[in-house]
Protein backbone atom coordinates (compact mmCIF):
# COMPACT_ATOMS: atom_id res chain seq x y z
CA UNK A 1 0.00 0.00 0.00
CA UNK A 2 1.11 3.60 -0.77
CA UNK A 3 2.44 5.45 2.00
CA UNK A 4 1.42 9.37 2.24
CA UNK A 5 5.27 9.75 1.44
CA UNK A 6 5.22 7.74 -1.80
CA UNK A 7 2.25 9.66 -3.69
CA UNK A 8 3.69 13.04 -4.15
CA UNK A 9 6.83 10.87 -5.25
CA UNK A 10 5.06 9.09 -7.83
CA UNK A 11 3.47 12.48 -8.73
CA UNK A 12 6.84 13.84 -9.21
CA UNK A 13 8.34 11.09 -11.42
CA UNK A 14 4.98 11.23 -13.76
CA UNK A 15 5.48 15.67 -13.81
CA UNK A 16 8.63 14.41 -14.82
CA UNK A 17 8.11 12.29 -17.50
CA UNK A 18 4.83 14.04 -18.72
CA UNK A 19 7.86 16.61 -19.23
CA UNK A 20 10.25 14.81 -20.93
CA UNK A 21 7.67 14.03 -23.01
CA UNK A 22 6.85 16.87 -24.13
CA UNK A 23 10.24 18.43 -24.82
CA UNK A 24 10.71 15.35 -27.13
CA UNK A 25 7.48 16.04 -28.97
CA UNK A 26 8.89 20.00 -28.95
CA UNK A 27 11.87 18.73 -30.45
CA UNK A 28 10.53 16.34 -33.45
CA UNK A 29 8.13 18.72 -34.42
CA UNK A 30 11.30 20.99 -35.30
CA UNK A 31 13.39 18.33 -36.52
CA UNK A 32 10.61 16.61 -38.77
CA UNK A 33 9.43 20.33 -39.96
CA UNK A 34 12.81 21.53 -41.20
CA UNK A 35 13.79 18.24 -42.21
CA UNK A 36 11.52 15.96 -43.45
CA UNK A 37 10.86 12.49 -41.92
CA UNK A 38 13.72 10.64 -43.69
CA UNK A 39 16.54 13.36 -43.01
CA UNK A 40 15.75 14.09 -39.37
CA UNK A 41 17.49 11.96 -36.80
CA UNK A 42 16.30 10.71 -33.67
CA UNK A 43 19.84 11.39 -31.94
CA UNK A 44 19.24 15.14 -33.07
CA UNK A 45 15.90 15.34 -31.46
CA UNK A 46 16.87 13.34 -28.51
CA UNK A 47 19.59 16.05 -27.69
CA UNK A 48 17.84 19.03 -28.69
CA UNK A 49 15.10 17.31 -26.06
CA UNK A 50 17.87 17.02 -23.45
CA UNK A 51 17.33 13.08 -22.95
CA UNK A 52 19.73 10.17 -24.73
CA UNK A 53 18.91 8.24 -27.42
CA UNK A 54 16.84 5.90 -25.06
CA UNK A 55 15.31 7.90 -22.64
CA UNK A 56 13.35 8.69 -26.37
CA UNK A 57 12.44 5.56 -26.96
CA UNK A 58 11.28 5.19 -23.40
CA UNK A 59 8.73 7.45 -24.37
CA UNK A 60 8.51 6.35 -27.97
CA UNK A 61 9.47 3.27 -29.65
CA UNK A 62 9.88 4.06 -32.85
CA UNK A 63 11.02 7.14 -35.06
CA UNK A 64 8.04 5.98 -37.21
CA UNK A 65 5.75 6.23 -33.74
CA UNK A 66 7.37 9.20 -32.88
CA UNK A 67 6.64 11.25 -36.38
CA UNK A 68 2.94 9.75 -35.99
CA UNK A 69 2.66 11.57 -32.55
CA UNK A 70 3.18 14.75 -33.96
CA UNK A 71 1.31 14.35 -36.50
CA UNK A 72 -1.62 13.86 -34.25
CA UNK A 73 -0.31 16.97 -32.21
CA UNK A 74 -0.51 18.67 -35.39
CA UNK A 75 -4.42 17.79 -36.02
CA UNK A 76 -5.67 19.18 -32.47
CA UNK A 77 -5.84 22.82 -33.10
CA UNK A 78 -8.12 22.04 -36.13
CA UNK A 79 -10.28 19.74 -34.37
CA UNK A 80 -12.20 22.47 -33.06
CA UNK A 81 -13.97 23.23 -36.63
CA UNK A 82 -17.14 20.62 -36.39
CA UNK A 83 -20.20 21.34 -38.76
CA UNK A 84 -21.65 24.38 -36.54
CA UNK A 85 -25.34 23.97 -35.39
CA UNK A 86 -26.07 27.95 -36.88
CA UNK A 87 -24.22 29.52 -40.13
CA UNK A 88 -21.85 29.52 -42.75
CA UNK A 89 -20.61 32.33 -40.66
CA UNK A 90 -19.75 30.90 -37.95
CA UNK A 91 -17.76 28.38 -39.91
CA UNK A 92 -16.06 30.37 -41.71
CA UNK A 93 -15.37 31.99 -38.06
CA UNK A 94 -14.14 28.48 -36.49
CA UNK A 95 -10.99 28.23 -39.85
CA UNK A 96 -10.20 32.13 -38.89
CA UNK A 97 -9.85 30.83 -35.02
CA UNK A 98 -7.91 27.64 -36.05
CA UNK A 99 -5.53 29.64 -37.97
CA UNK A 100 -4.33 32.02 -35.52
CA UNK A 101 -4.65 29.24 -33.02
CA UNK A 102 -2.01 27.03 -35.40
CA UNK A 103 -0.24 30.60 -35.82
CA UNK A 104 1.06 30.79 -32.33
CA UNK A 105 3.01 27.84 -32.68
CA UNK A 106 5.14 28.71 -35.97
CA UNK A 107 7.44 25.29 -35.71
CA UNK A 108 4.25 23.37 -35.48
CA UNK A 109 3.22 25.27 -38.57
CA UNK A 110 5.93 24.50 -40.56
CA UNK A 111 5.53 20.78 -39.76
CA UNK A 112 2.16 21.43 -41.27
CA UNK A 113 3.74 22.82 -44.36
CA UNK A 114 6.30 19.64 -44.87
CA UNK A 115 2.86 17.10 -44.18
CA UNK A 116 1.36 18.52 -47.30
CA UNK A 117 3.51 17.58 -49.44
CA UNK A 118 5.08 14.36 -47.42
CA UNK A 119 1.60 13.16 -48.04
CA UNK A 120 1.79 12.57 -51.30
CA UNK A 121 5.17 11.11 -51.88
CA UNK A 122 4.73 7.10 -52.02
CA UNK A 123 5.64 4.86 -48.90
CA UNK A 124 5.74 7.94 -46.76
CA UNK A 125 4.27 6.95 -43.16
CA UNK A 126 1.25 9.89 -44.14
CA UNK A 127 0.93 8.66 -47.69
CA UNK A 128 -2.60 9.15 -48.24
CA UNK A 129 -3.81 11.38 -45.56
CA UNK A 130 -4.17 14.58 -47.30
CA UNK A 131 -6.81 12.58 -49.45
CA UNK A 132 -8.77 11.38 -46.41
CA UNK A 133 -8.81 14.93 -45.01
CA UNK A 134 -9.88 16.52 -47.65
CA UNK A 135 -12.52 13.85 -48.39
CA UNK A 136 -13.82 14.35 -44.80
CA UNK A 137 -14.03 17.61 -45.09
CA UNK A 138 -16.25 18.14 -48.38
CA UNK A 139 -18.59 15.25 -46.74
CA UNK A 140 -19.03 17.23 -44.10
CA UNK A 141 -19.41 20.60 -45.36
CA UNK A 142 -20.67 20.53 -48.73
CA UNK A 143 -23.99 19.77 -47.43
CA UNK A 144 -24.25 21.95 -44.63
CA UNK A 145 -23.75 24.80 -46.87
CA UNK A 146 -26.18 23.44 -49.28
CA UNK A 147 -28.64 23.93 -46.43
CA UNK A 148 -27.70 26.77 -45.34
CA UNK A 149 -28.39 28.12 -49.34
CA UNK A 150 -32.29 26.53 -48.83
CA UNK A 151 -32.43 28.49 -46.03
CA UNK A 152 -31.49 31.48 -47.11
CA UNK A 153 -28.00 32.80 -45.57
CA UNK A 154 -26.39 31.62 -48.91
CA UNK A 155 -26.92 33.07 -51.87
CA UNK A 156 -29.07 30.59 -54.44
CA UNK A 157 -27.00 28.72 -57.21
CA UNK A 158 -23.80 28.93 -55.25
CA UNK A 159 -21.50 25.60 -55.91
CA UNK A 160 -20.93 24.42 -52.20
CA UNK A 161 -17.92 22.06 -53.31
CA UNK A 162 -16.20 24.94 -54.77
CA UNK A 163 -16.86 26.94 -51.76
CA UNK A 164 -15.26 24.71 -49.28
CA UNK A 165 -12.17 24.27 -51.72
CA UNK A 166 -11.43 27.56 -51.73
CA UNK A 167 -11.95 28.23 -48.37
CA UNK A 168 -9.23 25.24 -47.95
CA UNK A 169 -7.35 26.33 -50.59
CA UNK A 170 -6.73 29.91 -49.04
CA UNK A 171 -5.69 28.14 -45.83
CA UNK A 172 -3.22 25.74 -47.87
CA UNK A 173 -1.58 28.69 -50.00
CA UNK A 174 -1.29 31.40 -47.46
CA UNK A 175 0.60 29.16 -44.85
CA UNK A 176 2.79 27.74 -47.84
CA UNK A 177 3.32 31.87 -48.70
CA UNK A 178 3.72 32.47 -45.29
CA UNK A 179 6.27 29.82 -45.04
CA UNK A 180 8.69 30.96 -47.52
CA UNK A 181 8.42 34.53 -46.29
CA UNK A 182 7.46 34.75 -42.83
CA UNK A 183 8.96 37.87 -41.89
CA UNK A 184 6.93 39.48 -44.80
CA UNK A 185 3.62 37.91 -44.69
CA UNK A 186 0.88 37.91 -42.02
CA UNK A 187 -0.56 34.49 -42.39
CA UNK A 188 -3.61 35.18 -39.91
CA UNK A 189 -4.25 38.55 -40.91
CA UNK A 190 -4.15 37.46 -45.03
CA UNK A 191 -6.47 34.65 -44.22
CA UNK A 192 -8.79 36.14 -42.61
CA UNK A 193 -9.44 38.85 -45.02
CA UNK A 194 -9.21 36.21 -47.77
CA UNK A 195 -12.04 34.36 -46.24
CA UNK A 196 -14.13 37.19 -45.15
CA UNK A 197 -14.11 38.28 -48.61
CA UNK A 198 -15.12 34.47 -49.93
CA UNK A 199 -17.78 34.69 -47.20
CA UNK A 200 -18.99 37.94 -48.69
CA UNK A 201 -19.14 36.74 -52.34
CA UNK A 202 -21.55 34.43 -51.11
CA UNK A 203 -23.90 34.96 -48.90
CA UNK A 204 -27.41 36.25 -49.98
Amino acid sequence: MSTPESVPSNDKRMARGDARRAAILTAAITEFGRKGYQSARIADIARAAGVTDAGLFHHFATKHELFMAVVERREEVYQSIRVPTGSVRELFDAFIAAVRAAAAEPELLRFRVMLTGASRIEGHPVEGRSQRTLEAALDAFVPFIEQRMRQGEIAVGTDAQQVVLELLALNEGIRDQWSTLPERIDYVGTFATAANALYERIRA
